[in-house]
């Protein structure tokens, strides 16, 4: 949060910037090209940005299969109709034996204002033994940990961009180290700081 602030507020400073201004901007939209701009090389921040989409897209295929695979076990153990279904009603397959005992439960903890399933089909279930839900329950969280794991591939994108891009600014400063700006990222209690400072010789 931080450092995305000071970046904005630096803005003017890194226009002044020349060349370590274009490989910052370069290496920030996409790793390793201001690096290349500058003096050549940066594959190592391309390489891990291609690695990290391709995590990010297997967790997501992984996500989905399992995600198909829990809806088949409950259409099959349960009777359950999954399409057309959020994850309300996904969770709730996984806590109660049937429709009928959550609606029971639903009247008993909010009265009037309880929140109950239609009596029709595509919103009957009811699982053929407690095991099933369980297993049912077993297969959704396996799902869901890898579409977290997607999510958290994302976050390393986004570092990957950051890294690549003040690396690619502090190469193409060094050779204008003379009368030019150097990058610097302070760290401190309240977060990160990127800021330009100016050495005169």
């Amino acid at each position: 949060m931080w450092c995305w602030i000071a970046l904005i507020l630096l803005l003017p400073g890194v226009a002044e910037a020349g060349k370590a201004q274009g490989a910052f901007w370069r290496s920030l939209l996409v790793p390793g090209w201001g690096q290349k701009y500058a003096q050549g090389g940066g594959g190592g921040f391309l390489a891990a940005e291609l690695a990290l989409w391709g995590g990010y897209w297997g967790f997501e295929w992984l996500g989905q299969v399992r995600r198909d695979r829990y809806e088949a076990y409950a259409a099959e153990r349960a009777g359950a109709w999954p399409e057309g279904k959020g994850d309300d009603y996904f969770d709730d397959l996984g806590f109660y034996a049937s429709r009928l005992e959550h609606n029971q439960f639903a009247r008993y903890e909010d009265g009037p204002d309880a929140e109950l399933y239609p009596v029709a089909a595509d919103f009957f279930w009811e699982w053929d033994r407690d095991e099933s839900r369980l297993r049912y329950r077993e297969l959704r969280n396996a799902s869901q940990h890898a579409q977290r794991q997607a999510l958290y591939v994302t976050g390393l994108v986004v570092v990957n961009h950051l890294v690549a891009a003040i690396h690619a600014a502090r190469v193409a400063s060094a050779e204008q180290a003379q009368t030019g700006f150097a990058p610097k990222v302070a760290v401190g209690p309240r977060g990160a700081a990127f800021f330009l400072v100016r050495h005169f010789y």
